[in-house]
């Protein structure tokens, strides 16, 4: 019976421990939050690769150079993304358009909106990724393009655009 008692109590301290822990860790990621909703909307690890696995794993190009008849593959992290805390739940709303330009900047073609990431949830979303992709499949001449993204966050209305040059051999 004194052991029942002892590892009742053991699992409610345990219990007591670990609840507080997790209201520490949504304080801190409140916190993040609101410094993240006074930031500058813009792009972090943004870039050409030839591979993409995951958040922060990904396989940077040497040179931003890309077989004609490959594909153009972009790596990016939104940053300072707005969340908006409505009725107990966390809602993050960015799009992104997508534009192939010449080095002289004129627009070759455009994508309005490829990306809608729309995320509704009962706990914070802390750390976003996204992934452009164009099948080049000799659409494109050899020589020098530009990639434009452009991030539009539908919440805070803020807006931050990339350019990357790169080389299609």
């Amino acid at each position: 019976m004194k052991r029942s008692i002892c590892f009742i109590l053991a699992v409610l301290v345990l219990a007591v421990l670990a609840a507080s822990q997790s209201d520490e860790i949504l304080k801190l990621k409140e916190r993040i939050i609101e410094i993240q909703n006074q930031g500058e909307l813009g792009f972090r690890n943004f870039g050409l690769c030839s591979k993409i696995l995951g958040y922060s794993s990904y396989i940077p190009l040497e040179k931003n150079v890309v077989s004609k008849s490959g594909q153009l593959l972009i790596y990016y992290e939104p940053q300072n993304v707005f969340t908006a805390r409505k009725q107990g739940l966390y809602e993050v709303w960015y799009t992104q358009d997508m534009a192939l330009l010449k080095p002289s900047g004129e627009t070759l073609q455009e994508w309005p909106d490829i990306l809608d990431f729309h995320y509704k949830t009962k706990t914070p979303v802390m750390d976003l990724f996204a992934q452009n992709s164009l099948d080049l499949s000799g659409q494109l001449a050899a020589g020098a393009y530009k990639f434009k993204a452009v991030l539009k966050d539908k919440l805070s209305g803020k807006t931050a655009v990339q350019v990357v040059d790169f080389e299609v051999r």
